[in-house]
């Protein structure tokens, strides 16, 4: 197909969702782009769009707000699944964020549970033109395990963080969900990387990311700063199938 019939098909809304699905990966920018701003692209071409590297691809997304449904989850591990944050999840969250065992290595919080209800409601406006993803961590009975966060999206990377898991959950949540986010961030979303940064005396998660195969690209005083590349994960990825759904 030529460059002319692609960008025709990929601005015209009556074309088929799935005819823009293979056009979303397109090497062409603007082809992209276009598919990225047609309101007949269905949730999982848009989120394939989400790790772009282009400016005017993310542009035209943040601009299309249509087909993000709060039913989104990840169901890529055994044994949990990853649901979007809702205004509900405020008093679980807090429960984690003043939990002393684990509130060692992350921002303070305040405790009081209104803040922390419009913090999500200020989220849920950034997951809406999905610039963030903010996860609550459950078993397959729902119960809330832990949470982790999806931000700072930029040139084809990706950070995470706000990576808590409750002291009484299983031993494979942690692993599991670290997993589910390389799955979705990589695979579902299009990054092609991610950059993120531990506390330097938080030696536990540092020693996992560098078995994970992340590099370490720098540290000061406070933290250690790594990346991760798609290409190292899908080398890795074969010691974890155990853990996978597929």
């Amino acid at each position: 197909m030529v460059l002319h019939e692609m960008f025709r098909l990929a601005n015209d809304p009556l074309t088929p969702p799935d005819v823009l699905a293979d056009l979303a990966s397109s090497e062409h920018e603007e082809v992209r782009a276009s598919v990225a701003a047609n309101p007949s692209s269905s949730q999982k071409t848009l989120l394939a769009l989400v790790g772009d590297s282009s400016c005017h691809v993310i542009d035209n997304l943040m601009e299309n707000k249509n087909k993000l449904s709060c039913d989104l989850k990840v169901s890529s591990c055994k044994n949990i699944v990853l649901t979007l944050a809702e205004v509900e999840d405020a008093e679980f969250i807090l429960s984690l964020r003043h939990n002393g065992k684990l509130n060692r290595y992350v921002s303070q919080v305040s405790p009081d549970l209104d803040v922390q209800k419009e913090w999500l409601i200020s989220y849920k406006k950034r997951e809406a033109i999905r610039a963030e993803f903010y996860f609550i961590i459950r078993d397959l009975n729902n119960n809330p395990l832990g949470t982790v966060r999806l931000y700072d999206f930029q040139s084809g990377s990706f950070c995470w963080g706000s990576w808590m898991v409750a002291p009484d959950s299983p031993r494979k949540t942690a692993i599991e969900s670290a997993l589910s986010v390389y799955e979705f961030a990589f695979y579902t979303l299009g990054f092609k990387r991610s950059h993120f940064d531990v506390r330097n005396n938080n030696q536990k998660v540092i020693d996992f990311h560098k078995r994970m195969g992340a590099e370490e690209t720098h540290s000061n005083e406070l933290d250690t700063f790594f990346i991760y590349k798609k290409e190292t994960y899908k080398n890795t990825r074969d010691k974890y199938l155990s853990f996978l759904n597929s």
